[in-house]
């Protein structure tokens, strides 16, 4: 894992043989700079610089610093840097880099002074998938303060699965574990134009938070507050055959009510369950299978009628505080979380903002915190593994159960959810015979994550030998 912390400390005094380039002034310069990487004072060949409110950082420096490879192409004046897995490509005096197969957008170009190639140190370390933090000291000295990956993780034994992802430019957040143990944890292509995914970003995590809602149902019936057999009549009046529809129906897919509702921002949860009770049904309730984002919604507005609590305290007080689950609860504008991407002509541009309804595609967390989910599912800290089987039990010819779907190979057991929406695919998978977790946070519309999760399961199982 590579980890490096640069401290680069602007000081008072001038900057000497900088100035031979005359497109680059005394003015827009600062002065002596003092580097230190890991703790440890660098003796880099070229200072960095400040050019119009822009620090800059020579790149083969800090490259060198790290450990990477550079390559110069003198002919096109491009530079190709390996980093750990990673493959950097720019071309002196461009906007952008590209890491992999995607390209990272910055605010200015890169400079070449003095024959050293000179990069924006925010573009470098959002390349490098690093953090920064920038300070004035009470001096008016400035430190500049970059923290690079420490959060990925890739066990040699999975580096197949990781080469894979790589392969067919997967974007988004990857997980594997085994045994809770984490074997690969990586971010790969883009959290926004001038961002790459880190594996520790909060994303929308789509219909994988219909476990949530699952949960919050039955965490209630275990309270004795309701029972999964009461008829949806019990909560919330006017739903089309509302004494017919059961709980359990609306939990495992099979009440009859289409999927669909509106979406407009701003929409309450009251007004989209007013919508609903204007629906009508696809078939007799309990029949058949067809998956509803709408029955989700009305579970939602069930918690909150026999809770008393808004859908998102609930879901927040009951399961994610307990589960120390700090990067994830109800999405909402005030979060930052990456980008969805949307197919736009041959590429690919950040989707508007996805809007969905508490209970059903609502929730944002990290590849971190749903392993945490995963675990606990394991034990009776949530609910207790009675109750939980009855979220594995396949209860149509679809084998959807309370918000997982079981898959069955001879004697062993999987169960997985995929979700979509907003420029978003994800999926998580939880192999419980031989407890293996795969988590898949994309933030590309129109994947199809069934198949996907099913290729990183076939190889994750060749690769342990399982």
């Amino acid at each position: 894992m590579l980890r490096m912390l640069f401290a680069i400390i602007l000081c008072t005094g001038p900057v000497f043989g900088l100035f031979n380039n005359p497109t680059v002034s005394a003015a827009q310069t600062t002065q002596a700079v003092h580097i230190e990487v890991n703790g440890e004072p660098q003796f880099w060949n070229n200072a960095p610089l400040i050019l119009k409110g822009t620090t800059f950082v020579p790149l083969r420096d800090v490259v060198q610093s790290v450990k990477g490879d550079l390559k110069w192409d003198a002919r096109t004046k491009t530079a190709v840097i390996t980093v750990g897995g990673d493959k950097l490509v720019h071309q002196a005096g461009s906007k952008s880099i590209k890491v992999n197969q995607v390209s990272l957008a910055s605010p200015v170009n890169s400079r070449t002074i003095n024959g050293t190639l000179m990069i924006p140190v925010r573009t470098l370390a959002n390349a490098l998938k690093a953090d920064i933090q920038v300070q004035r000291t009470p001096s008016s000295q400035m430190n500049v303060g970059i923290t690079t990956d420490q959060v990925s993780v890739l066990n040699p034994e999975v580096a197949s699965v990781d080469t894979y992802l790589r392969e067919i430019n997967y974007p988004g957040m990857a997980l594997i574990a085994r045994d809770g143990e984490v074997l690969l944890k990586q971010g790969y292509g883009l959290a926004d134009e001038q961002t790459m995914n880190r594996p520790d970003q909060k994303t929308r995590i789509a219909s994988l938070s219909k476990s949530f809602t699952a949960a919050s149902i039955l965490s209630l019936a275990e309270a004795g507050k309701l029972d999964v057999q009461d008829p949806i009549s019990t909560y919330i009046s006017g739903i089309p055959k509302g004494n017919q529809i059961t709980l359990h129906m609306l939990l495992s897919q099979t009440s009859g009510l289409p999927s669909a509702f509106g979406r407009g921002e701003g929409n309450t949860l009251e007004q989209t369950v007013e919508e609903i009770r204007h629906k009508t049904l696809k078939f007799e309730p309990g029949s058949a299978y067809l998956y509803s984002n709408s029955g989700y919604v009305l579970l939602a507005y069930v918690v909150e009628q026999v809770s008393g609590m808004s859908y998102a305290d609930y879901v927040q007080q009951t399961i994610l505080e307990p589960l120390g689950m700090k990067d994830s609860g109800e999405a909402s504008r005030k979060v930052h979380t990456n980008s969805g991407f949307v197919k736009q002509g041959k590429g690919w541009t950040p989707a508007p903002y996805y809007v969905s309804q508490s209970g059903s595609g609502t929730i944002y967390s990290t590849v971190d915190d749903l392993l945490k989910w995963d675990r606990a599912l394991y034990t009776d800290q949530i609910l207790n593994q009675e109750t939980i089987e009855t979220m594995y039990e396949p209860y149509s010819n679809k084998n959807y159960g309370y918000a997982w779907i079981l898959k069955e190979n001879g004697t062993k057991r999987t169960v997985f959810h995929n979700g979509s929406g907003g420029g978003f695919s994800t999926a998580f998978s939880r192999n419980l015979s031989d407890d293996i977790t795969i988590i898949l946070l994309g933030n590309h519309a129109g994947m199809d994550m069934t198949t996907l999760l099913s290729d990183i399961e076939t190889r994750t199982a060749k690769a342990l030998q399982l």
